[in-house]
């Protein structure tokens, strides 16, 4: 069991961590940004993760995510004078979702997936970008939605036909993209062959890894 809380522990910290991945190549290839950390956004994201990936596997009640909020707010009004307004609901809106999860039921469960790991990632991400570039350019988000689309679509590939109609579909769109002049032809690529080469592995070595791994390396692949 405790073993089991440590590696909660670690994987809320990469959690934490993958938020911050793309964002920061983004900002240090393009030379944005003063890279002057803040430290209010840092605790807000960190709590997001803390809370997505530990303190939601123990089915917390409502007492306790009134306190969560609780204390959220009071680091948000601490934040107001270093943080944009529209960054702190974009966070803030972030934490109502995971609270909100706890009532989706497993019929609706495409929900709780989109929230977890499209959703949630995406919208922390850009809250760190616009915070230290001060905007968000369309070769930022593009790059990111796809990445993070592509990561749901690998994980939850189990070789059926809906799958690789996903898959190509997906692969098609990120080349009508870079011909609209929205991701370059290097990015284009990287995405395709990670999703290429993602579900070659799990189909016929029957290596995969989680939602958040494959996020994290196709953030990583972004720096080439």
């Amino acid at each position: 069991m405790a073993n089991l809380k440590y590696k909660k522990l670690i994987v809320s910290v990469i959690e934490f961590i993958s938020y911050h991945v793309f964002p920061f190549i983004f900002i240090f290839t393009h030379s944005l940004g003063n890279y002057t950390i803040n430290w209010f956004l840092a605790i807000m994201i960190a709590m997001i993760a803390f809370y997505k990936e530990y303190i939601r596997t123990l089915k917390p009640n409502m007492y306790f995510n009134g306190l969560y909020s609780a204390i959220y707010v009071i680091i948000i009004f601490l934040s107001f004078r270093s943080l944009n307004i529209n960054v702190i609901i974009l966070i803030f809106i972030q934490l109502m979702l995971l609270f909100l999860t706890k009532y989706i039921s497993e019929k609706y469960k495409l929900i709780q997936i989109l929230i977890d790991s499209f959703i949630i990632p995406s919208f922390m991400s850009i809250a760190i970008a616009y915070t230290y570039m001060h905007f968000v350019s369309f070769t930022f988000v593009v790059p990111l939605l796809l990445v993070n689309i592509a990561a749901i679509l690998v994980d939850y590939f189990d070789g059926g036909k809906a799958d690789y109609a996903q898959l190509v579909t997906l692969v098609v769109l990120t080349l009508v993209l870079f011909l609209l002049g929205y991701v370059s032809i290097l990015t284009s690529i990287t995405i395709v062959v990670f999703i290429v080469v993602a579900v070659l592995l799990k189909k016929f070595k029957q290596i995969s890894t989680s939602n958040l791994f494959y996020r994290l390396i196709g953030n990583l692949l972004l720096l080439i």
